[in-house]
């Protein structure tokens, strides 16, 4: 079916809610404990990651005692063999003297020129956004160096890394107006500092618009985190290379507000890591406590063809670690996903209660088991 006839509001498909509430874990997963809570930076939420020259790189916003405040900065840890053990706690990209500004979201991406990081500044408060920053990590190198004197892309936030489009340019979904609209940015060609933005949709968001993309081709559908009391992510497609986008409308995948996270398996399955909950917590709201992800058969942009579970309230095989990070409810906010496939394995990270980091190692032949 050629994708312009397609309904790409249809995610779930047959997928009902008794596959949902009962998703099984793929064989072979494991989690690891990224980085814990500290007296110093009790804050800690939107992780990201990638593999660079054989080095897992994994950075994370971090602030002192609450999200959003000004001394907020990008801070990580890096990993020489994919998560087992880390290296010590480095500050990625550092604070701004004035003591009002700050830097939140930093996605990363992996090329032969460098990691690349893509940098949200903001001024006080979460809607004040500013725009983009770029730095990169140069081969061989130790630190990442800012490649703009100042934003490379005002107004626009990015949310996840950037995706290469069949034509040449790169993809990366974010925000505009003050985090109150979808939208992408597209480079020059393979220019990772010359970007330009295209919205997405045609209204307002009054929670965060906050984005992520399925490239398949010219086709590009951008997934929205719906605004809180909505239950359905928001869709809009684009069939040309994301130049331009239709209406914003809502899809039938159920979710929590919340990020979501899609991209592409090396095997041509398209993929979506979003949070879904069955069940009230304080004041009738629905926790993040279930972290699924739905894969799609090869090519296609839904539906899915079958749900696994990431992480599920307190999975018993870290149960001493949750209690030694002073965790001991038996529901946890496990959100903001962001995964990169190598060597077999998907790499996916997250945060809990916006206080520790966590990854999850999703050997790849385990998640084919349960596409179906």
């Amino acid at each position: 079916m050629p994708p312009e006839t397609m309904d790409h509001r249809i995610l779930l498909g047959a997928i009902g809610p008794d596959a949902l509430a009962n998703a099984p874990v793929p064989a072979g997963l494991d989690y690891r404990l990224v980085q814990g809570q500290t007296p110093e930076f009790q804050f800690l939420h939107e992780a990201r990651l990638d593999v660079y020259e054989g080095t897992l790189f994994i950075n994370f916003s971090n602030a002192p005692l609450r999200e959003s405040e000004p001394a907020q900065v990008m801070r990580g840890r890096r990993s020489g063999d994919l998560g087992d053990t880390w290296e010590p706690v480095e500050t990625v990209i550092a604070g701004f003297p004035d003591g009002r500004r700050r830097r939140e979201t930093a996605p990363l991406l992996a090329r032969p020129d460098g990691l690349w990081a893509f940098v949200g500044r903001y001024d006080f408060g979460s809607k004040n956004s500013l725009g983009m920053e770029i730095y990169r990590l140069p081969p061989g190198g130790t630190r990442f160096e800012p490649l703009s004197d100042d934003l490379a892309l005002p107004s626009f936030v990015p949310f996840v890394r950037p995706q290469r489009l069949t034509n040449g340019n790169w993809i990366i979904a974010g925000h505009i107006n003050h985090v109150s609209q979808a939208a992408v940015a597209i480079s020059k060609g393979d220019d990772l500092t010359n970007w330009r933005v295209v919205p997405i949709g045609y209204h307002l968001q009054s929670d965060f618009p906050e984005t992520a993309l399925i490239v398949a081709g010219s086709t590009v559908l951008a997934l929205i985190r719906p605004d809180r009391g909505h239950r359905y992510a928001g869709v809009a497609i684009s069939f040309d290379h994301g130049e331009s986008f239709g209406p914003t409308t809502p899809s039938d995948l159920p979710v929590i507000d919340s990020k979501l996270f899609s991209g592409t398996l090396s095997t041509g399955h398209h993929y979506v890591i979003f949070n879904h909950s069955d069940r009230a917590g304080l004041e009738g709201e629905l926790p993040r406590h279930r972290l699924l992800i739905g894969l799609m058969a090869p090519g296609a942009i839904g539906p899915m063809s079958g749900v696994a579970t990431i992480i599920d309230g307190a999975p018993p095989a870290i149960a001493a670690q949750l209690s030694d990070l002073g965790e001991t409810s038996p529901l946890h906010a496990w959100a903001y996903p962001e995964a990169v496939e190598h060597g077999g394995v998907l790499y996916v990270v997250f945060s809990m209660n916006k206080r520790h980091c966590w990854l999850a190692r999703l050997p790849i032949s385990g998640l084919l088991d349960v596409a179906g």
